[in-house]
């Protein structure tokens, strides 16, 4: 039986916690010019998920305000998002989320649907509105600037402080952290990636899913 006290829940967002990636949405209402050319260099592994909205939303220069009317008004949650919180906090288990998304959007989305993301604790890309555009950074545990493995860098920091971790996520980008985890739930690309590395996992394509999961299998 887990010990709820060292039991740490990590959450990636974008099509994990959503329903496609609502960075792409973005980029693909607003630009800017070059952001076919940087996705294309993501897709070829030229460059990391972290470099990509570095550069893409780097001459980005829709308003925040635009952004955040843009954010919830188009972006769905999987099924049960909002049950699972409760549920969450209920239960009084430890989670949060850590994206290589950037934190604008996150916090936008999260509004939408009636969390506060203020009382959540959030490891993303940092952003700074601009005249120039939109700047990014990450920062990993040791506040440090990285453009790589971002996600990793936090299940690396968290594995020293809980006994167990529950990682969901959804991509390739999640295969590092996923990797080090006690406990994985995994969709698409990540469920793809361990089905075929014949590694033990959770699919999960909803939450209410993921609830029953908590409640019979892992009697939390």
């Amino acid at each position: 039986m887990l010990n709820i006290d060292s039991t740490l829940i990590q959450l990636d967002f974008d099509n994990t916690l959503t329903i496609g990636n609502v960075s792409e949405l973005i980029h693909d209402q607003f630009g800017p010019e070059n952001w076919e050319e940087v996705y294309a260099k993501y897709l070829d592994d030229l460059i990391t998920v972290e470099e990509s909205n570095i550069f893409s939303f780097k001459n980005l220069k829709t308003s925040k305000s635009d952004l955040d009317k843009f954010v919830r008004s188009n972006v769905k949650f999987r099924e049960g998002v909002l049950d699972f919180f409760v549920y969450l906090n209920k239960a009084k288990l430890d989670y949060v989320i850590v994206s290589s998304g950037v934190d604008f959007y996150i916090y936008s989305a999260l509004s939408s649907i009636g969390i506060d993301p203020n009382s959540i604790v959030i490891k993303s890309g940092k952003s700074d509105f601009n005249y120039n555009g939109i700047s990014v950074k990450y920062l990993n545990p040791k506040n440090k600037f990285i453009v790589d493995d971002f996600k990793h860098s936090y299940t690396e920091f968290y594995r020293n402080i809980y006994s167990t971790i529950i990682y969901f996520g959804d991509s390739n980008t999640d295969i590092s952290a996923a990797s080090i985890s006690d406990i994985v739930f995994a969709t698409d690309e990540l469920d793809k990636y361990l089905n075929n590395k014949k590694i033990d996992h959770y699919y999960f394509n909803d939450f209410n899913n993921v609830l029953n999961i908590f409640k019979h299998n892992l009697n939390l």
